[in-house]
């Protein structure tokens, strides 16, 4: 029995050490999912529509769970269809695309189409808003879709374009809402959990042992995964509709793969492949011929009669 005390104070003994070693590990990885979660914001209000030779206006509209959303609407008297422009993370309707996503929006515009630029949850001018890789950013773009519905689009005659992580949402909004037609996927990736692990010593300074740590504490504070946005497991509930995908080979962020991934889940998506692009660069590289297809893609998807309104 006197042999035993000591045992049990050694057994004591490391079990305090591994439960302050265990609290040590959570807490950094809780103040890094904190700080790693907020997104940056950039608004230039020296970019807006009206650069780009067209007419718009200011709107704000409020997502699912009460997040306050601002956004551009860019109108056509008389159009029967529409398109939502997402950005990606930490970017804004001003700063996506090199600062010209307004003009693949004027495009849009005088080709017959309602459009929308939105700014995600916590981006841009829109309300304070942690990111969630798209799990609750497409209640954005559903809020956005459901605008345009109440301008007098049809059901069914809505487009969505989304560019990295605002292709996931775009992707997860498509999926669950039937009221959207068509979908253009940008430089998205097909899952986020190998994005975030690949990123994280750099993005964090940690070792990857304290991304598990703040992937843990995020579900005990937030109540949900931060790797759980798998648009590779979405993008089959968009079909039947028209999928377009879009990558270029030269992407560090999200590889090419993942587009590759994302067709073989949905081998009815269209994928156009841009050689040495670099991420969410493809606009950039082939402005003429990314409006063309943009166009074009819309148009036969959605079915409309814009034509006549050119």
């Amino acid at each position: 029995m006197l042999r035993s005390r000591p045992v049990r104070r050694v057994l004591v003994g490391l079990a305090a050490l591994a439960l302050v070693a265990f609290a040590g590990w959570f807490a950094v990885g809780a103040v890094a999912a904190d700080r790693l979660t907020v997104p940056e914001r950039h608004l230039d209000a020296t970019v807006t529509p009206a650069g780009f030779g067209t007419t718009y206006a200011d709107v704000a509209f409020t997502a699912a769970d009460g997040v306050e959303l601002a956004a551009w609407h860019l109108p056509v008297v008389g159009s029967d269809a529409g398109v939502v422009l997402v950005h990606g993370r930490d970017s804004s309707r001003t700063r996506e695309f090199g600062g010209r996503f307004p003009e693949i929006a004027a495009i849009l515009q005088a080709n017959g189409y309602h459009v929308v630029l939105l700014d995600l949850r916590g981006h841009g001018a829109s309300a304070d808003a942690r990111y969630t890789f798209g799990r609750a950013e497409r209640l954005d773009v559903q809020a956005a879709v459901g605008f345009l519905v109440d301008q007098g689009v049809p059901v069914g005659n809505v487009g969505v374009l989304g560019v990295s992580m605002g292709a996931a949402s775009a992707t997860g909004a498509v999926a669950d809402d039937p009221r959207v037609g068509a979908l253009w996927a940008d430089a998205g990736y097909a899952e986020i959990a190998s994005i975030i692990e690949a990123e994280w010593p750099s993005a964090s300074g940690l070792p990857t042992v304290f991304w598990h740590a703040a992937r843990l504490a995020h579900r005990v504070r937030f109540g949900f995964d931060l790797a759980a946005s798998r648009p590779v497991d979405e993008l089959p509930l968009v079909a039947p509709r028209p999928i377009q995908l879009v990558h270029g080979t030269g992407d560090l962020l999200i590889p090419y793969d993942h587009a590759l991934r994302l067709r073989a889940a949905e081998p009815s998506a269209a994928l156009w492949t841009l050689d040495g692009v670099a991420h969410a660069k493809a606009y950039e590289a082939e402005p003429r011929e990314y409006a063309r297809r943009v166009v074009e893609f819309f148009d036969a998807a959605l079915r409309t009669q814009v034509a006549a309104l050119r």
